[in-house]
């Protein structure tokens, strides 16, 4: 009889215990509430769909409706009781716009971001995705002061680092002996023009101090009449075909080829570029834009894709979408979306310390429309090959490939 009186008692305490363990523990956090996907999960996008990056802007925003609408499919096929919406806003290709975007998307609770596209509008939101634990995977930003391990800004590209390395390489390839850099005002023309530069100069090139321009100009006159001294310059010194002009810039080269046109000069040299305006339909569509750019056979890099089934198929439904060929960047849209999708599908969760945790080992493990998207500590993409492209007889013609193992160009 006194054993079961003990024992009693014991449950009597072990259940008190028990009551006072439960009601001592923490409610659910928000991310542990979310960490069961279900229904409709909203990201958002930012993306120049007006101002000087609109063209690629509105590629890149097929490229990223058509990865969440691919991997939604993927979704369906799973039996998955979630889906992925996209929520996008317009940046104007302005960093104050961008981040006016950004509150407005945090406000409505959407906090993981596809873009923005320019490194510029990147550094104006940062601090503010930063401290409000947000996340922005970007199809295009390649700043090298961008690369900031631990922070909220994933890219699916190279930072300039690597682009400035092959620009150097195709300038020594090409037997150019002095550059002129003509460069954005902001933080990718910057970051770029010094990548370039150091990569020329090691390789035994020249390079002018250059001519940094306000991006936000209407018209350029002042800075070609500068352009044309300049060359003139070296012209007499080292010969036209040992010059060359390296222009850093986006869709606003259409109006300085416009400018330039005008000193008879600054057709006589080599002009060089980056991906940011490689395969501008406007710029072989302007009858004086295709004009100077055929005279200074205009040559420029981007990052090479891998070409695999599913880059083919993202080509193929972008040209068809678009009635024309997009971008290169419209491939790191798609896989962007991918995987941010392939990340919550790890986690099961949309909160983004989990999301931010897993995306390394989540993208070193997939393969997409850009091949492998294995990121380095800053949270950009490892490396890349480059494709080397130029307008010849009015069109854009690739012309060859930089090696980045290597350091060495193919042509042909």
């Amino acid at each position: 009889m006194k054993i079961w009186i003990v024992i009693a008692i014991i449950a009597i305490i072990s259940s008190s215990i028990a009551l006072f363990s439960l009601q001592d523990m923490p409610l659910p956090s928000d991310s542990m509430d979310r960490s069961e996907l279900s229904g409709e999960v909203t990201i958002g996008l930012i993306l120049p769909l007006t101002g000087d990056l609109a063209t690629h802007g509105e590629e890149n925003y097929e490229g990223s409706k058509f990865g969440v609408s691919e991997f939604n499919k993927h979704l369906q096929e799973i039996d998955a009781p979630w889906h992925l919406k996209l929520v996008s806003e317009d940046s104007a290709t302005n960093p104050v716009i961008a981040l006016e975007k950004l509150t407005s998307l945090n406000a409505k609770g959407i906090d993981i971001i596809l873009g923005p596209e320019t490194s510029s509008n990147i550094r104006n939101i940062k601090g503010y995705a930063d401290s409000n634990n947000m996340l922005l995977v970007s199809c295009c930003s390649t700043a090298p002061a961008l690369a900031i391990p631990n922070d909220s800004v994933y890219r699916l590209v190279p930072d300039d680092s690597n682009q400035g390395t092959a620009i150097g390489k195709l300038l020594q390839h090409e037997d150019i002996s002095v550059v002129i850099p003509v460069y954005r005002g902001d933080t990718w023309g910057d970051g770029l023009k010094v990548a370039s530069s150091d990569s020329f100069t090691k390789r035994g090139g020249m390079v002018d101090e250059g001519i940094r321009y306000n991006p936000e100009s209407p018209e350029f006159s002042a800075s070609t009449s500068l352009l044309a001294g300049k060359v003139q310059g070296y012209v007499d010194e080292y010969g036209a075909d040992k010059v060359g002009v390296l222009f850093l810039g986006f869709a606003e080269v259409l109006q300085f080829s416009q400018s330039a046109a005008e000193h008879e000069v600054l057709d006589k040299v080599r002009w060089f570029g980056p991906g940011a305006y490689t395969k501008l339909h406007s710029l072989v569509e302007d009858p004086i834009g295709v004009e100077f750019t055929n005279s200074v056979m205009l040559t420029t890099v981007q990052a090479a894709a891998s070409k695999n089934p599913t880059y083919e198929k993202v080509q193929a439904h972008l040209i068809e979408t678009l009635g024309k060929t997009p971008n290169g960047y419209v491939h790191s849209s798609y896989d962007a979306a991918w995987i941010i999708g392939l990340t919550m599908l790890e986690t099961q969760s949309s909160d983004v310390t989990l999301i931010k945790e897993a995306i390394p080992g989540v993208a070193e493990n997939y393969s997409g429309a850009i091949g492998s998207t294995k990121l380095n500590e800053a949270g950009d993409l490892a490396q890349a090959n480059y494709e080397i492209w130029g307008t010849r007889d009015g069109q854009w013609v690739l012309l060859g490939q930089y090696n980045y193992s290597d350091d060495s160009i193919t042509m042909g």
